[in-house]
């Protein structure tokens, strides 16, 4: 069951597209919206600030003066981009749980820290929904594939656009790993409400999987969930290419896939599939490390 879902809110252009997608889940879902903005200090957004490093002299008190004006415009965005969007949405606002029956808001800022915080508070929802990396908040540069083997919750990657609906056509990337099975499991919530549920194997090295995604067809019926199978041919595109060109050829609204990553690993996985995914996806990609 999801019924919490955090929206970290950056203050950046991606905050539209987040919100949209996190709306759309919750509405599916009828859950609450926890959105969160992290307030960075000029030393910690530094870091992170390009061409900083290479200043001297006088050139660095100018260049941290920026860097200073940038997260405070970012934090008084992030503040801006909830009121209106609750106001336009006409969210509940809500600290306390109660029984509803429509989406309800709130909204959190804390100071610095922003991997660590994060984390904390991916670790006590049900979703994360993150918006694709724009090297314009002072975020880590891998915020997403740390909560995703950080936090253990399931992520919903939101598109460059602001989706109206979720979850429609869903599409299930499927190998047969322990990282698709918990991200099916995770996405049960939305396969429940889907209009159609597509279990997707990409061949590769000739290994099809067809027999394995006609038992698992037959397994998510306990659970009320309807399935078709498919088996494509992979070609010399990359699978996250291959997954991303079959959702779209779907008609996907919801990618539904297992995340490979590993902190020792990074170039190597992360850098791969996954990685790929966050650049040729078009749509909405749930992921479960």
């Amino acid at each position: 069951m999801i019924k919490t879902v955090l929206v970290p809110a950056s203050g950046s252009s991606t905050d539209d597209a987040v919100f949209a997608t996190a709306l759309a889940a919750a509405r599916a879902l009828t859950a609450h919206l926890d959105f969160y903005h992290v307030a960075l200090s000029t030393g910690q957004a530094a870091v992170r600030a390009p061409h900083v490093d290479f200043c001297i002299g006088e050139a660095l008190p100018a260049a941290l003066q920026v860097v200073r004006d940038d997260t405070a415009r970012l934090s008084e965005e992030a503040v801006r981009h909830f009121h209106a969007f609750r106001a336009r949405h006409a969210l509940d606002l809500r600290d306390t749980p109660e029984r509803a029956l429509t989406v309800s808001a709130s909204f959190l800022e804390e100071k610095n820290y922003a991997q660590d915080r994060l984390r904390f508070h991916a670790l006590h929802s049900d979703l994360v929904v993150l918006g694709r990396p724009s090297h314009t908040d002072y975020l880590p540069p891998h915020l997403i594939e740390d909560l995703l083997v950080g936090c253990g919750r399931p992520i919903l990657i939101a598109p460059d656009y602001s989706p109206k609906t979720l979850p429609g056509t869903v599409v299930v990337g499927w190998k047969e790993t322990a990282h698709c099975a918990r991200a099916l499991a995770a996405a049960y919530p939305f396969l429940q409400k889907a209009e159609k549920v597509i279990l997707l194997n990409i061949i590769e090295d000739g290994v099809d999987l067809s027999e394995a995604l006609e038992h698992l067809a037959q397994r998510l019926q306990w659970h009320g969930i309807h399935a078709e199978t498919q088996s494509m041919a992979g070609t010399s595109r990359t699978i996250a290419k291959e997954l991303a060109r079959a959702a779209a050829g779907l008609h996907a609204d919801l990618l539904v896939v297992g995340a490979y990553s590993h902190r020792h690993l990074r170039e190597e996985i992360f850098g791969g599939v996954t990685q790929s995914l966050l650049e040729y996806a078009d749509l909405p990609v749930f992921m479960m490390y």
